[in-house]
């Protein structure tokens, strides 16, 4: 980690902040530049968004291929969508200057799985451009899959692989919430899971990866996700839940071979969960059982394993990656 990586940060909501504020912080890191689409924080510095006490000369564009061209960046943090081929033109333009990728966006964890086309389109225009581009975060990228893959290193084999993750929504960011639908009427649920871009996103991916990296075979993978009501009011930061509405959600994803389940993962995320935890549990020789008591930091999480897979990806061979492709990420400082 000696060569200090020009970075820009594309997206500005919460993570793409969060990461922004702590790549501000590492010194073998120089944050140069700011991108973001909203109006009100075009022309900002980036110093006023994070409200620090201090101006950081980093001006929030809005043009993102002049941003790119005039300031010469090694390596950006990507935060703007979840969805694949709502971000296809922006990674592409990111793969013309050839500038390296670290995003957040959830389908990018296993590309080919849902956008095989674009998923090889991308990696032709990365290799050209001489860029690698990951995409990871927490959940997908660590706590349901990346976890399970790097424990089964002490193993002889692994049969099957079971992760629980539990989260009390109302620790979390306020599009988080919205996003499980925290607040709405179970009809009202319905309807926004019906538009296919609601509620946690990346489930398939993470059965995909583990079942890719266990060597498990072409899994039949399947998802369900259901809205959790909540019993009685509870109030976050942001909003109100009232007692018989949406607190969020419970969704599981499986991966099935010849009938029987060999991966099982199992999120719930509603205000008010109990026993906020994150546990992997390797059916494997010798049994392996990893627990994170409380559960892993969400939010500071996802900026941290962002901005620390940035070393690694600049060091990565050209093309689109993914995180069994890249050096395992550690603290950059």
């Amino acid at each position: 980690m000696s060569t200090r990586l020009r970075v820009v940060s594309f997206g500005l909501g919460p993570i793409g902040l969060a990461a922004a504020r702590l790549a501000l912080q590492k010194s073998s890191i120089e944050l140069v530049g700011a991108i973001d689409v909203d109006p009100a924080k075009i022309g900002k510095d980036l110093g006023d968004l994070l409200e620090l006490s201090r101006k950081t000369g980093v001006v929030v564009r809005g043009d993102a291929d002049a941003a790119l061209r005039e300031l010469q960046p090694d390596a950006m943090l990507h935060c703007t969508s979840s969805f694949l081929p709502v971000v296809k033109d922006q990674l592409l333009l990111a793969a013309r200057h050839g500038v390296d990728v670290v995003s957040s966006t959830e389908e990018l964890l296993v590309p080919a799985l849902q956008h095989r086309a674009l998923a090889q389109e991308l990696d032709a225009a990365a290799r050209r451009g001489g860029a690698t581009i990951l995409g990871t975060g927490v959940n997908p990228g660590f706590a349901m899959d990346f976890v399970a893959i790097v424990a089964s290193a002490v193993t002889f084999e692994v049969t099957g692989v079971q992760c629980t993750r539990v989260v009390d929504a109302g620790t979390r960011r306020l599009p988080l919430q919205k996003k499980v639908g925290a607040g709405l009427s179970p009809a009202e649920f319905e309807q926004q899971m019906a538009t296919g871009r609601f509620g946690h996103i990346g489930m398939r991916e993470s059965v995909a990866l583990v079942a890719q990296a266990l060597g498990f075979g072409d899994l039949k993978i399947e998802q369900t996700v259901e809205p959790v009501l909540a019993t009685e009011a509870r109030q976050t930061p942001f909003l109100t839940v009232q007692k018989g509405k949406v607190a969020g959600i419970r969704n599981h994803g499986y991966g099935r071979r010849a009938g029987q389940t060999v991966v099982h993962l199992d999120l719930s995320m509603y205000v008010g969960a109990p026993d906020p935890r994150d546990e992997v549990v390797l059916a494997s020789t010798p049994p392996v059982h990893v627990l994170w008591k409380g559960g892993i930091a969400g939010d500071q999480a996802t900026a941290a394993i962002l901005v620390n897979n940035l070393h690694g990806v600049a060091a990565a061979a050209p093309g689109l990656a993914t995180v069994l492709d890249v050096a395992p990420p550690r603290l950059c400082r």
